[in-house]
């Protein structure tokens, strides 16, 4: 069992600890989405950014490669008629080019172990832009710094760690350079990139 299988059944409580910036997140990813646009959410976890989509996206396709987590997604999106949920890796999302005018990609840069060639396939399926939010988990302190430090003790093992200034400068490396930004406060501090492929 992998750390993102064990850890589904607690997944959306321990976004909820950052409370205010994480509903913020949804509303501002919400807000950029186009009214009737098609939507691939890649690693969606429990599909939370699928579900504050859905009533302005034609259709979803939300992934993940956690077993338990898409069980929770399943879960989750059942009544809603135009998500699908599939089990598929970032690194190869099984979709033509150009597949999705809106790609999503929440919470996983820093995680994986070669970001700029899942950075790569998200480009390629994305039409119009990829929106990639991630919390700042660099620099925490008091009740952020425990909370951070608690989710290390049961596994959470992040590659990369950013400032908000640091994650604007590491996001051109991997390709997506121009990005449009949108900072949330919180205790865990946000930002949400947009980068735009019909600007390239």
């Amino acid at each position: 069992m992998t750390f993102w299988d064990f850890c589904a059944p607690f997944y959306d409580f321990a976004e909820k600890v950052n409370g205010r910036a994480y509903d913020d997140m949804l509303k501002t990813v919400r807000g950029i989405v186009p009214q009737g646009a098609s939507v691939l959410e890649a690693a969606a976890g429990t599909g939370s950014i699928s579900c504050a989509v859905a009533d302005k996206a034609q259709s979803i396709l939300c992934t993940d490669i956690s077993d338990n987590m898409l069980k929770i997604a399943r879960r989750k999106t059942a009544k809603l008629a135009n998500v699908a949920v599939a089990k598929r890796s970032i690194y190869e999302l099984g979709e033509p080019d150009n597949s999705f005018d809106v790609v999503v990609a929440g919470q996983i840069l820093h995680l994986v172990d070669n970001p700029k060639k899942a950075a790569a396939e998200l480009r390629r399926v994305a039409k119009k832009m990829v929106i990639l939010p991630l919390a700042m988990t660099k620099n925490l302190r008091g009740f952020s710094k425990f909370t951070l430090g608690v989710y290390r003790l049961f596994g959470f093992d992040p590659k990369l760690e950013f400032t908000s200034e640091e994650y604007a400068a590491f996001l051109p490396t991997i390709g997506f350079d121009g990005c449009e930004f949108t900072q949330i406060a919180g205790r865990m501090p946000m930002v949400v990139a947009v980068w735009r492929k019909n600007e390239k």
